[in-house]
């Protein structure tokens, strides 16, 4: 009873209390707002703006607060041209507490014009770079098709040596292609034959990508080469490999480009200038701007921007820059995963896959446009590897890079340094490397190893110091001098130094004069002295001589070559004549065909003679064909023409006829490159219908796509000619009906 009670009277205590503070509320509330009206909520406004008297051409969103009070968004607000406070970056922003801004609202034409200082005015950004094309749907759409692709170079050959039997052998390197719109399997082998041996097959790397050009995302299966920062070794594997490949998208820009920021009085035109080459020009407003991605040659230079103003008068500033590609853009990453066995003596009789798998991943990102950061890691039975680095920017001057690598595996524990950089002092430039390792660093190249296979990799470094310097001492394409040294250690205790010096100047209206020294110390000692000679011989050939002493001795060698200006037709030769202990002649005769290329060659000296021929080009099914071309290297595309004879151009370059089939293969295209091909519409037969003379193509790598212009060679038509009862053409825009059809024309 006495814990009720006493309940109830805590409960009265805190119903009285809630009572007086509500009384003192309510009293309190018509004294605080006394003689204040009440705030209008706000309002949304959507404004033409004006700045400075000049119109923005946009219509920006503001909040009325009342009494004055407007408020912008930050982003929004840069954009039409008004600075925003250095504290008030992002959200939104009072118009009130911007220094240097006045402004005039007229609610009624939905205008407010700003009255803004040069250092209230956010300055006109203007990217030199294009905009990136749609990688998605119609226009992003890579042309692809079905087909096969064969691509070979067969060796023939004859050799007589002293008193000797002709001795014969024949060979053959190819690369078969089957491309799907999936992606392309490449297989490559080489077969040889000769007396002894007979004939025998060695595969080389076969292997099925698949790309994702919208994401520059490519998946490969099969054989492949690891990849990394420069302190690590490439392995061959078999296996998966996922990793981005710019050359998919060759509209982004990956690297830092250069930037410039200036202000003008008046509406101007600016042009941008290196090495006496305009390479970038637009219009700016009057007031601050700001120039991005100025496409500058890779490098450390300087550049001319020339700002003039409707008056003529110009204003010149020097921009010193620096493109460099070891550097990302800031959030622009780049890395390769890769999984799989190793491939040991590819190539060889002991061509063979290891047993264990093993797994190595890259990974780059730009942290800014001055720093980029890389990590390298190698994992598999008994072996961890990984390392950290980064990438500086020094200003112009130039790139530095260091990273470090610890390992552990059963050979024992290991760590790396290395230091890197490419600089440029004026004219010289300069570059070094630097790497150290302590104790058993390994890697995946180390671990699977097997000591006398052939093709085994070389013992890994443990110390290795680089420097070369080169310096150019006239005007470009003038005189120039260059300096290397090296100094190399490796596990297994050999080591090399190195010191090389060149000189080359030009003589004789388009020659080359050269002079160099190299001296070599270590497992293989050697001082190589050297002086060359380099002179044109008519517009599409040169003659040269070179002579070299070495510690055992003389060599001599006069070489001279040429051919036809079309170098994808025609033919060239080459002659040259040596002296070292024995004297030999060499000549070589090529023909450049629209099916390929045939080389002729010879070689006599003291001891032997030898004959060879080498054929090199393609076959190719694809795009309701069998062709015979040159060589594929990369993507190519069959052209439908609709006739015979019908002259083919890619990009405005005569490439060929089509044949009887009124087809052509196109090929050496640049893979999810755009490819301009047209046809010259004055070799079509009189009679035909044009569908189109230009168009532009895409294919993907290793594959080809099919061209169709539309062209009908022997169209069925007739010409009817609309007349009325008296005979007399019909009025031009009247109606006619024709039998058969619901929809009605017009009378052309």
């Amino acid at each position: 009873m006495l814990l009720s009670r006493g309940s109830d009277g805590r409960s009265a205590v805190r119903r009285v209390l809630r009572r007086i503070v509500c009384s003192v509320a309510l009293l309190a509330f018509p004294i605080a707002g006394a003689g204040q009206p009440d705030s209008p909520a706000p309002r949304e406004l959507y404004l033409e703006v004006f700045v400075n008297g000049r119109a923005m051409n946009l219509v920006t969103r503001f909040t009325d607060h009342g009494n004055g009070l407007l408020v912008a968004d930050a982003d929004e607000l840069r954009n039409s041209g008004i600075l925003p406070d250095a504290a008030a970056r992002r959200g939104e922003v009072r118009l009130d507490q911007l220094p240097g801004l006045r402004w005039d609202l007229d609610e009624a034409a939905q205008t407010i014009s700003f009255e803004a200082t040069d250092t209230a005015l956010a300055p006109h950004v203007v990217s030199a770079r294009p905009a990136p094309r749609p990688y998605e749907g119609e226009e992003g759409a890579v042309d692809s098709g079905f087909g096969l692709v064969l691509n070979y170079a067969l060796d023939f050959e004859a050799v007589t040596a002293d008193g000797s039997a002709t001795d014969t052998t024949a060979a053959g390197a190819f690369e078969a292609r089957l491309f799907l719109p999936l992606g392309a399997m490449t297989y490559g082998f080489a077969l040889t034959e000769d007396e002894v041996a007979g004939l025998r097959h060695r595969r080389l790397e076969t292997y099925w990508r698949s790309a994702f050009p919208g994401r520059a995302v490519q998946v490969q299966i099969g054989d492949f080469t690891t990849r990394g920062p420069s302190w690590t070794r490439p392995v061959r594997l078999g296996g998966l490999l996922v990793e981005r490949n710019f050359s998919l998208r060759p509209d982004l820009v990956t690297i830092p480009l250069p930037s410039f920021a200036g202000s003008a009085a008046v509406p101007s035109a600016v042009e941008v200038y290196s090495n006496s080459i305009r390479t970038y020009a637009t219009e700016v407003p009057a007031g601050p701007f700001t120039l991005t991605d100025l496409p500058l040659a890779s490098g450390s230079g300087e550049a001319q921007v020339i700002v003039r103003d409707i008056t003529g008068r110009e204003t010149r500033v020097d921009l010193p820059f620096l493109v460099s590609s070891d550097l990302l853009r800031p959030g622009v990453a780049d890395y390769a995963f890769a999984l799989g066995a190793p491939r040991l003596g590819m190539g060889t009789d002991d061509d063979h896959y290891a047993d264990d798998l093993f797994g190595a991943a890259t990974f780059r990102i730009g942290v800014s446009e001055a720093l980029t950061l890389h990590g390298h890691v190698e994992a598999g039975p008994d072996l961890r590897m990984g390392g950290l680095g980064a990438t500086f920017r020094l200003g112009t001057l130039g790139t530095s890079t260091f990273s470090y690598a610890r390992s552990r595996s059963d050979q024992g524990d290991g760590q790396l340094a290395e230091l890197s950089g490419k600089l440029s002092f004026g004219r010289l430039q300069a570059s070094g490397r630097l790497m150290r390792s302590w104790g058993d660093f390994s890697d995946i190249a180390a671990v699977t190893a097997e000591p006398g296979l052939a093709g085994d990799p070389a013992s890994p470094l443990t110390r290795l110091g680089q420097i070369s310097l080169t310096m150019p001492l006239s005007g470009p394409g003038g005189a120039a001098a260059s300096l290397f040294a090296a100094d190399t250690r490796r596990a297994d205790g050999s080591a090399d130094t190195s010191l090389g010096l060149a000189y080359s100047r030009p003589v004789l209206d388009g020659g080359t004069l050269s002079l160099s020294a190299l001296t070599v110390r270590g497992q293989t000692s050697d001082t190589v002295l050297g002086l060359g000679l380099h002179v044109p011989l008519g517009k599409r050939g040169y003659a040269g001589s070179t002579l070299e002493r070495r510690n055992d001795g003389f060599r001599l060698a006069a070489t001279a070559s040429g051919g036809n200006r079309d170098r994808q037709r025609g033919y060239d030769w080459r002659v040259q004549a040596s002296r070292e202990e024995a004297t030999s002649l060499r000549a070589n005769l090529g023909l450049n065909g629209r099916y390929g290329r045939a080389e002729l060659g010879a070689q006599f000296s003291d001891r032997s003679r030898s004959l060879g021929l080498r054929l090199d080009g393609s076959v190719a099914v694809a795009g309701g064909g069998v062709f015979l071309t040159r060589r594929i290297q990369d993507s190519f595309a069959v052209v439908d023409a609709g006739a015979a004879g019908v002259e083919v151009k890619s990009e405005n370059r005569l490439v060929g006829r089509t044949g009887r089939s009124g087809r052509l293969l196109v090929p050496d295209l640049r893979g999810y490159e755009r490819n301009v091909l047209s046809i010259d519409p004055s070799t079509l037969p009189l009679d035909a219908a044009i569908g189109s003379t230009r168009q532009t193509v895409r294919p993907a790598y290793h594959s080809g796509a099919r061209v169709d212009f539309g062209v009908e060679a022997n169209p069925a038509g007739a010409m009817i000619v609309l007349v009325d009862a008296g005979g007399l053409p019909l009025d031009v825009g009247g109606g006619v009906q024709i039998n058969g059809r619901d929809d009605g024309l017009l009378v052309g």
